[in-house]
Formats: C-alpha cells, structure tokens, sequence
C-alpha cells in the first residue's frame, strides 16, 4: 500500500529487530515513504531539534503500533507503519505546541489508540488517510487543552517560522512537515528522500519553491503581508501535496496545478482564523484524487 526502500542492505533487515523497523516505517511515513533508514534519519532530526520531538513521536508510533497488533491489523501494512504514522507525527507535534508533562504523555497515548483504530476504518472504506487524523487530533486537543490541562509551549520553546530567503525556507518548510526546525536539518531529510527517489523529492522542492514564489512576490512586490504570513504553512502544504501526488503518479498537470490549490485553500482557512495544519493538503490532495475515483495507493514496482 506504501512505497518501500529497495533493500540495498540486507543486513539492516537481518540486524534490526521487527517491531523496531515497524516504528521507523511508521515515521517515515509522514512523508509518505515506509523505509526504516529514512525514519531512522527523520527521527535523529526531530532529536536535533528538540529531543522532546522524537519521544513524542516515539510514543505515538509505538502506541498505535502496539494496538494495530493486539487487534490483528493487517501485517504487512503493520509493518510499513500504514496505522501509526499518524500518531506519530501527533505525538511530534503536540510535544512541539505544549509543555511535556505527564498529561500530554497520556493524551498522547489515547490518541494514537484512536488514530490507529480510524486508519484502519479508512482503509476498509478505501480512501486514503493522508495526515487527516493528525489534523484531527491537533484540532480536538487544542479545543480540549485546558480540560486535560495541557499548558502551550508557545513561551517556551516553539519552533520559528521559516524566513523567506530562498535557501532557508525551500529546506525549512520541508523539514516543518514533521516540525524538524532548522533549515541544515531540513537539508538532510530532503537528501534522504532524495536517496530514495529524486522524482519525489524534486516534486516537493517544486511544492516548497512554488510557495516561496507565492509570499515572496506578497512580501516584497505586492505588499500583502496577510499572504506573507502564511508563507511556512503554504509551504508545507504545497510541498506535501506535490509529494503525494507524485506518489500516487498523477499527471503532471495536476502535480504541477495540487500545490497551487493546497496554497490557495491555505489562504482561505486562515481568513477563518483556523490552525489549518495539513487540511489543506489532505483537501487538495482527496480533490484531485476522487476527480476520477482514483483512490488506491499504488504499490512501488507493482
């Protein structure tokens, strides 16, 4: 159901446990891959970030994992990280926008239940769960917070916006898709998707620049700085939707075309007031993929 990385070692499958390899898919699934060096590579980035990141992405993943076993999930989508990649990039950024506590460890925790149990319901009704439910989860708990007594972290240690100097914030706003911060990280996520498939990773830094075209030409032609300072969600919304697009082999018309309407869906949630996140992906790209009732993920060299 998932892209995987050719197996050019057999000695990481030999020498890496099962359960820990199905971690890693999970989080390299965030970017749609399911290869446990990319995860390996995109976990070491969240750590370099904040090592708070990586537990939490941690925790969610091993969560979801662990119920996708206990209720016999599938074990080959268990195994490319198909029900806990979700979780896992809740986890990352629920430690990004809130104080770690014990709390959030917990809510964590039932999330990645829940995420874990509506990405299998997704998958028998045949659509693609995308990042969805992490929306979901960020949205109910920013709407549950002080219930749960959960305390923002936007005083503490919140990750920057990206700027828009055209080096640092094509690599910037493809890191910030899993809240790797600085640009030099970003660099090194893009080299490792980049490792596996140069299509796909050039199809993201076109999504990445083509934001940076849109805030740029805001910023300093039109002087619109309510577009400007949407510039880091544009850009990972636009980045994520040409990836995604390019995975599922769409025509080049729509990967060119995906990026520009997940840019212009950015502009109007944001008009709403509303923490958008990845929706406007996730809309763009279900759009695009019912125009012609194409839903299937298509497996690498099927």
């Amino acid at each position: 159901m998932f892209y995987e990385w050719p197996g050019r070692n057999p000695a990481w499958r030999v020498g890496v446990p099962l359960a820990v390899r199905g971690q890693l898919s999970a989080i390299a699934q965030i970017y749609l891959q399911s290869s446990p060096i990319f995860g390996t590579v995109l976990l070491l980035c969240l750590y370099l970030t904040q090592p708070v990141l990586a537990l939490g992405c941690l925790v969610g993943a091993c969560v979801a994992s662990a119920m996708a076993w206990a209720l016999a999930f599938p074990d080959g989508d268990r195994r490319q990280g198909r029900y806990s990649f979700n979780a896992a990039l809740s986890g990352a950024g629920l430690c990004a926008g809130y104080q770690f506590s014990s709390a959030l460890v917990a809510w964590i925790v039932v999330l990645a239940v829940l995420t874990a149990l509506l990405s299998r319901v997704a998958q028998r009704a045949g659509i693609p769960v995308l990042t969805s439910l992490f929306v979901a989860a960020m949205w109910l708990t920013d709407a549950c917070a002080p219930l749960l007594g959960l305390r923002s972290a936007a005083q503490v240690a919140a990750i920057p916006a990206c700027s828009l100097a055209p080096s640092s914030f094509l690599f910037c706003t493809l890191g910030q898709v899993s809240f790797v911060g600085p640009a030099a990280l970003g660099v090194l996520v893009w080299a490792a998707l980049a490792r596996h498939s140069r299509q796909l990773a050039l199809w993201m830094l076109y999504g990445a620049a083509l934001a940076w075209c849109v805030a740029s030409s805001a910023e300093w032609v039109l002087n619109w700085p309510v577009v400007s300072s949407q510039s880091t969600g544009m850009g990972i919304n636009s980045a994520l939707t040409a990836l995604a697009l390019a995975t599922f082999e769409r025509s080049r018309s729509q990967r060119l075309l995906g990026p520009a309407l997940s840019i212009l869906l950015c502009l109007a949630l944001a008009a709403t007031g509303l923490a958008y996140f990845t929706a406007p992906f996730v809309l763009a790209t279900w759009l695009l993929l019912s125009a012609r009732g194409r839903w299937r993920w298509k497996v690498s060299g099927e």
